[in-house]
């Protein structure tokens, strides 16, 4: 740390309940360091290096994820005269403020069989369900205790369960955007999330602009917390697992894959590079 800092009496305060380690610390710093503390705490922003936040000390997946001030002496601003609430704030040249830091438990990667996290990033997940109604034809079936074929107004269908896996990247300073433009609306390659090859498709991203540290004049640094949404379509069927590029075929009864001659219906790709930032 190059801010001079105090750890005040009282602190830290530590707790565990279901979403992990948390914490808060006080600290004594000069009132006129707050911009700088406040960067070391929470790291910079920058669009080649830059800074990450800090940890908690002895725990290596726990980070300050917030700090506010508080003047140590409010009764004691400096005596100046403000012509309107635009032109400055209370100030305490020479002061203190209390520095209130809150640490949160935070994993790099909450599913091990999913794609790696740079540095200074980490990824959570989630998971949904949703299901689609499949209407097939009567043709290749047939009545089990008399196998004799069902007729062809026979009115089948197939309920297939759909699973929305939510993998959310945060921290991202220099996002993929032109990955994520190429690769909307293709399916996987390979294993993905424990998912097999062909039954999850990329849906697309939301994006969100988290402000980070520095509150120098100017425009402050911010990155990207980024949301994909991948739906797996994995239809069981035979004993076998079928995905986005099967349909399905009366005679013989099945899913099977198609194609127009030099093309699946769905282009597949490597997802890993949807985590990947731009220069990295």
């Amino acid at each position: 740390m190059t801010v001079a800092f105090r750890e005040l009496g009282g602190s830290p305060i530590e707790q565990y309940d279901s979403n992990g380690f948390s914490a808060r610390r006080e600290f004594l710093i000069a009132w006129e360091d707050r911009d700088a503390f406040a960067v070391e705490i929470l790291g910079e922003a920058a669009p080649q290096g830059g800074s990450t936040w800090i940890h908690y000390p002895g725990k290596e997946n726990v980070f300050a994820v917030r700090v506010r001030y508080l003047p140590v002496d409010p009764d004691q601003p400096d005596i100046q005269d403000l012509a309107s609430l635009t032109e400055g704030l209370n100030s305490y040249t020479h002061a203190w403020a209390r520095a209130i830091v809150e640490y949160k438990t935070v994993n790099d990667r909450d599913r091990t069989d999913g794609p790696e996290n740079e540095s200074g990033t980490h990824l959570s997940y989630r998971m949904l369900y949703s299901s689609e109604y499949a209407p097939i034809g009567a043709g290749g079936w047939q009545w089990n205790d008399t196998s004799n074929p069902l007729p062809d107004d026979q009115t089948l269908a197939k309920w297939i369960p759909m699973t929305e896996h939510h993998l959310t990247w945060h921290q991202v300073i220099n996002p993929p955007w032109e990955t994520i433009r190429d690769l909307q609306g293709t399916v996987n390659a390979s294993a993905f999330l424990g998912c097999a090859a062909g039954t999850l498709l990329f849906e697309g991203a939301d994006a969100n602009k988290l402000f980070r540290a520095g509150f120098e004049e100017g425009v402050a640094p911010f990155c990207w917390q980024i949301r994909y949404l991948f739906r797996e379509r994995a239809i069981k069927f035979g004993g076998a697992t079928h995905g986005w590029n099967h349909a399905y075929r009366e005679n013989p009864a099945g899913w099977v894959l198609i194609n127009n001659g030099s093309h699946a219906l769905y282009d597949t790709a490597n997802f890993s590079s949807l985590f990947q930032s731009t220069g990295s």
